[in-house]
């Protein structure tokens, strides 16, 4: 889920390298996961002129901090710890009517493919000589979808549109563009709450694509719309949801796997560039080793979905893993070292960097599956207004650190780690994610190592 709040005002484990730099997975009757990953390398993503997607089933997944001018400022660090990746959107069948869309973010809390307005060039935008509207379930209505995130929306029409990410594609499927100033916000839609981050500079993005557990985002308001007028809006409540893309694919598409390098202390002022690899257990470059901490998520239809436990200061909450999240957040009433942050809202600034152990577990079980070791660092020391990616930094779930409905583990859990997410229904060897070695496992299932 993409949490714009705790983003640079934008939006919500670390292996063995050494335990200092980064936190330590420990499994359950295991060694301690060793991280063979390179240290983090600097290769910015283009801001325009991208030519490439990436090969095979893999595309380069940069931490840069949207350095365009869409972002804000050019140069500048616009949304840090936000990962990104390049995607080709063409007209449905033409080879010629395309283009390269660099950093949209790479959302494990959400479902399906968005794009800025802003961002698409004249002969893509939305329209019968663009990208073709879907029609709504009524006669004569376009099917619009309001999305909504942690504390923001975004709203615009549903479209149809062929789409490549390194050696994969799929034709004519659906994705959504928002920004564009002719669809009105319904009040339906509006009245939700959250600041509707309608251009790139607010999203932070030029767009994002949630790769979570759901093949559909079934959770999202959509509507039937006449004339682009919010009065004509009417519930679509017919419409399966806007598809995940990945699992549309022919082949490599049962899940992701999001690699990234270790970054220190800190945190760093240069890019940070790791790996989006599309399928999971379907060849070599996607398979988890044995020793992966693998954890069966919720898989319901509720909003719970994609869930599993955690343990902090010997209570059990309900966790999830998300890229749009920044940082951990997550109350320990045992812990008072644990202070909130007096400048950088939103954050921990203890005196000394907290030591602080999460033991992870299936979706309603307290068994435990293994430990994640995190230190959380004071984030007015540790920040500047040109840090890229981070580390060890973590804040407070909801309004005080004596109440707490979950613990999200956001990108700064990320780091150093091959991040398996097998989707809902979705089938894959059993190696590494629960599984005997001879036998399938069923997702929605985390895997980390």
């Amino acid at each position: 889920m993409k949490n714009v709040a705790c983003i640079s005002s934008l939006s919500a484990l670390l292996g063995s390298l050494l335990v200092s730099i980064t936190a330590t997975l420990v499994p359950a009757q295991a060694e301690t996961v060793p991280v063979a990953h390179a240290t983090a390398v600097s290769t910015p993503m283009a801001c325009g002129g991208v030519t490439s997607t990436g090969s095979g089933n893999q595309t380069p997944l940069v931490i840069d901090g949207y350095p365009c001018s869409g972002g804000g400022t050019a140069g500048a660090v616009n949304a840090p710890e936000e990962p990104f990746i390049s995607v080709k959107i063409c007209a449905p069948g033409s080879t010629t009517k395309c283009q390269i869309i660099d950093h949209i973010e790479v959302d494990t809390g959400s479902t399906g493919l968005r794009v800025a307005y802003s961002a698409l060039s004249s002969s893509l935008r939305p329209g019968s000589s663009g990208l073709p509207l879907v029609a709504g379930s009524a006669s004569g209505t376009t099917l619009t979808e309001c999305e909504t995130y942690v504390d923001s929306y975004v709203y615009g029409p549903v479209v149809t549109a062929d789409v490549y990410i390194a050696g994969q594609y799929v034709k004519s499927t659906q994705m959504q563009v928002f920004g564009d100033s002719a669809y009105k916000v319904p009040k339906a839609c509006s009245s939700q709450g959250g600041t509707q981050t309608d251009t790139t500079r607010t999203f932070g993005a030029n767009g994002l694509i949630g790769v979570n557990f759901l093949l559909n985002d079934n959770y999202a308001p959509y509507y039937n719309c006449k004339n682009s007028m919010p009065s004509s809006c009417t519930a679509n409540t017919g419409y399966a949801g806007l598809p995940n893309t990945v699992s549309q694919f022919a082949s490599n598409n049962n899940g992701v796997v999001l690699t990234l390098p270790a970054v220190a202390p800190g945190g760093t002022t240069a890019p940070v560039v790791g790996t989006l690899t599309f399928g999971v257990g379907t060849q070599g470059n996607n398979t988890p080793v044995a020793s992966t901490l693998a954890v069966t998520n919720d898989g319901g239809s509720d909003a719970n979905n994609g869930t599993f436990a955690a343990q902090v200061g010997g209570t059990w909450f309900t966790a999830y893993i998300d890229s749009g999240t920044d940082v951990v957040y997550f109350n320990d009433s045992a812990n008072k070292n644990l202070v909130a942050c007096s400048s950088k809202n939103g954050y921990y600034c203890p005196t000394s960097t907290q030591a602080v152990p999460f033991t992870l577990a299936n979706t309603g079980s307290t068994v435990a599956r293994g430990t994640l070791n995190y230190s959380v660092a004071n984030a007015t020391t540790e920040l500047s207004s040109n840090t890229i990616a981070y580390n060890n930094i973590a804040g407070p779930d909801g309004s005080s650190a004596t109440t707490n409905s979950s613990i999200g583990f956001g990108l700064s859990t990320f780091f150093g780690h091959n991040m398996y997410f097998l989707f809902q229904g979705k089938t894959a060897p059993g190696t590494g994610l629960g599984g005997g070695s001879t036998g399938t496992v069923t997702g929605p299932i985390n895997g980390i190592n």
